[in-house]
């Protein structure tokens, strides 16, 4: 849902610190092969051990660029991971395309394969991609090509977090001319086909709690204690033809020591939306007829929109300090509510005459009408951020604030919702010793998260980090519903 990822966007707002893989590179038919990529392993401790565990994961990451001439280079990566928060699963194997809910492990993924062509003024870009457009940090709101994971959403990185879409993009740029400002680039994006977001399993450790109905609830008239069973359905995502294709354009230039660009977007909107329906079922025993056993089942389904976004950005650098500014207005996002909310006594009662009277005649399972479990609303998104450095620290902090429009239900986030961030961090040790600590807060949601890390680089190849994930406010909030799964973490990499 749309305000699941603000929420795991946000929270790693810190993004990677460590010291840029270094290349492996070799020779293939006389041409240059660059290898980066590195191996990793990693575990976590849960601070609450009731909240769900997780195993310890084990990662391979293969990035290569092999250049065919000045003109024509590949590029792909390849990414093989082993256990991680993927509990739940049935196989291991290739990730699908076409599924929402999957858990695999161990898995094989294609993060990006493309080909790279090159010319003076022209470039294009062919195959599987990943964007990265707009100027904040780590939350962009003209940022949306790209659908996002959700198995890892708090510790991975923003490229991590992302899936590569099938793209065809032709960035083309301008002329110098007196009427143009300096370095302008037109970049056209046709994506043919839709590429569903990925959530884990019902059971797995961030399965996201407010997308899960109350395990029963009791009914007052008559006295009836209802079980309720919930369960996740995976419906086909939209088909490749050209009515479902998505399309985008940006214009970027800088004029006046101010670096812009202004954007539109037409496609599915890479915010999940589920739907949950309901029915309802029990044992009729005559004569006289009575009604026992009654129980009610749920399913959450995904569902796909498309959405129109049009906004812009700018950066502007002022000694020591970099502004950052970015804004959109989106027309047609899907914002979701809490589950929980739309499954309570009160909703169903009214119904419980009807339903009972279906059972008795025979008629079970029995449809239960609930609240749609989203929204469609206009929204406008913007952003300010300001980084500053001094004497080797690094600060930032930013505000991004979400204004959903005309709105008269209730959401999981408010109708004004802000979230400030902030980022602290210095180096040490020659650069070796990155400590940083990263908070984001909730204001009108009330949510608080915060993840001090220390990264070392040592040996050449070798980065660790050790970390701590707290995690707490309510539980119906972006962040908040989370609260149980705060977690130390530790990891290992071996850069390649």
């Amino acid at each position: 849902m749309r305000q699941w990822i603000a929420a795991v966007v946000a929270a790693a707002v810190g993004g990677w610190v460590g010291t840029p893989a270094p290349a492996l590179e070799l020779t293939a038919g006389g041409r240059p092969l660059d290898l980066t990529g590195w191996l990793e392993v990693r575990e976590i401790i849960r601070a609450d051990r009731s909240s769900p565990n997780e195993l310890a994961l084990q990662q391979l990451l293969l990035r290569g660029r092999y250049t065919l001439s000045d003109h024509i280079a590949l590029e792909a990566t390849l990414n093989t991971q082993h256990g991680g928060p993927a509990t739940e699963q049935t196989k291991g194997g290739i990730y699908s395309y076409r599924s929402v809910f999957q858990s695999v492990s161990p898995s094989v993924q294609f993060e990006g394969a493309f080909v790279d062509l090159t010319f003076d003024a022209l470039d294009l870009r062919l195959g599987m991609q990943k964007f990265a457009w707009g100027r904040l940090d780590r939350y962009q709101p003209t940022d949306v090509l790209n659908v996002q994971r959700y198995s890892d959403p708090f510790l991975l990185e923003e490229d991590e977090r992302k899936i590569a879409v099938p793209a065809i993009q032709a960035s083309y740029y301008l002329p110098r001319r007196e009427w143009i400002p300096e370095e302008s680039r037109l970049t056209l994006v046709w994506i043919p086909q839709y590429f569903p977001y990925r959530f884990p399993l019902f059971g797995e450790r961030w399965f996201p709690p407010a997308a899960v109905p109350p395990s029963h609830f009791m009914l007052t008239d008559p006295m009836i204690d209802v079980p309720v069973s919930f369960r996740t359905n995976n419906n086909s995502p939209p088909s490749f033809q050209m009515d479902n294709a998505g399309y985008a354009a940006r214009l970027t230039g800088f004029t006046h020591g101010v670096d812009y660009g202004v954007c539109y977007y037409h496609g599915f909107d890479r915010a999940p939306a589920f739907l949950l329906t309901a029915t309802a079922s029990g044992e009729v025993v005559p004569p006289p007829i009575v009604i026992q056993n009654v129980t009610a089942a749920t399913v959450l389904s995904p569902i796909f929109r498309t959405i129109d976004l049009a906004g812009g950005d700018a950066a502007y650098a002022w000694g020591d300090f970099t502004f950052r500014f970015e804004g959109a207005y989106v027309a047609g996002r899907p914002f979701a509510r809490s589950i929980r909310d739309l499954t309570t006594p009160a909703q169903i009662e009214p119904q419980v005459p009807f339903i009972l009277r279906e059972i008795a005649a025979g008629h079970s399972p029995v449809p239960v009408q609930l609240p749609q479990s989203f929204a469609v609303r206009n929204a406008v998104e913007w952003g300010l951020g300001v980084d500053y450095t001094w004497e080797g620290y690094l600060l930032l902090v930013q505000v991004n604030q979400t204004d959903v429009l005309n709105n008269d239900v209730q959401l999981l986030i408010k109708d004004v919702d802000t979230v400030l961030l902030g980022n602290l961090r210095k180096n040490f040790l020659n650069d070796d010793l990155t400590a940083q600590i990263i908070a984001v807060q909730g204001l009108e949601s009330g949510y608080t998260m915060l993840m001090p890390r220390l990264t070392y680089h040592f040996w050449d190849h070798f980065e660790a980090r050790a970390g701590y994930l707290f995690i707490s406010g309510r539980r119906n909030s972006l962040i908040g519903q989370y609260k149980d799964n705060g977690e130390a973490f530790f990891w290992l990499r071996y850069l390649i």
